[in-house]
């Protein structure tokens, strides 16, 4: 797995990696993590605190701390499955005084074909720290939340740019309402996926302060029609068109 931030430098803090089973998840997930578009590291499912779940379920939850090299802190609790389905709650306080762009990608390696139902959705909140309110924000020409196949194939974005939510009130935190898509999830026609799924958590939050979001991103396969299905549908019309005749 690639990491582009040195564990050195940014100092990864997973919450019980000491007790972390050496069986591998279903899939090697993988988090990557930009602030202000530079890159904070990119960290596979042991670097993230994966364990392995009940069948092709594994969770994924840890925590980080970046000092002052990127002036974050982060939490999160992520369950992936195979079927594919990504999920979870992730929650970042910005260290620094200054509003600061921060982007999450988690990856989930699969395949899906010959189609998809797709759907998901996101749901969140802000907490003022320091008694000047909180403001979380989608980046200009960007989403708080897209959800991508294979990589760069965005399927969805939901409180897209000029999104902005504040809580004005000192030391208080209040939420945004969720927004979904492909509802009842997954109902949304989508192609088939030939590498991966992702989540892309983007936004802008105001200095020392701190934001939490669940969301999620559901995909299943539209099976082909069986061989049989599609003989007994060929005999029914080739019956239709003798009686016509």
């Amino acid at each position: 797995m690639r990491n582009l931030g040195s564990i050195s430098a940014v100092v990864l803090l997973c919450t019980g990696l000491a007790g972390v089973s050496s069986a591998a998840p279903v899939s090697p997930v993988s988090l990557a993590i930009a602030v202000d578009g530079v890159e904070a590291g990119i960290y596979d499912e042991t670097q993230i605190g994966c364990t392995p779940g009940a069948g092709e379920s594994f969770t994924c939850a840890g925590s980080s701390s970046f000092g002052g090299q990127y002036g974050m802190s982060m939490t999160w609790n992520m369950t992936f499955d195979a079927d594919p389905v990504i999920n979870g709650v992730t929650a970042v306080t910005n260290l620094s005084g200054s509003p600061q762009q921060f982007t999450l990608i988690f990856t989930l390696p699969t395949t899906v074909a010959p189609s998809s139902l797709m759907g998901g959705g996101i749901q969140g909140g802000v907490t003022d720290n320091t008694g000047d309110g909180a403001t979380i924000s989608a980046p200009a020409g960007s989403a708080l939340y897209t959800a991508l196949i294979d990589s760069v194939l965005t399927q969805q974005t939901l409180y897209a740019d000029p999104f902005s939510y504040n809580e004005p009130n000192a030391f208080q935190n209040s939420n945004f309402t969720a927004q979904n898509w492909g509802t009842p999830i997954p109902s949304a026609p989508g192609p088939a996926v030939t590498t991966n799924i992702r989540i892309r958590l983007d936004f802008v939050l105001t200095g020392n302060d701190s934001a939490s979001m669940t969301s999620n991103f559901v995909v299943i396969p539209v099976p082909e029609p069986a061989p049989a299905l599609m003989l007994a549908l060929g005999l029914v019309a080739l019956a239709a068109r003798r009686k016509r005749a």
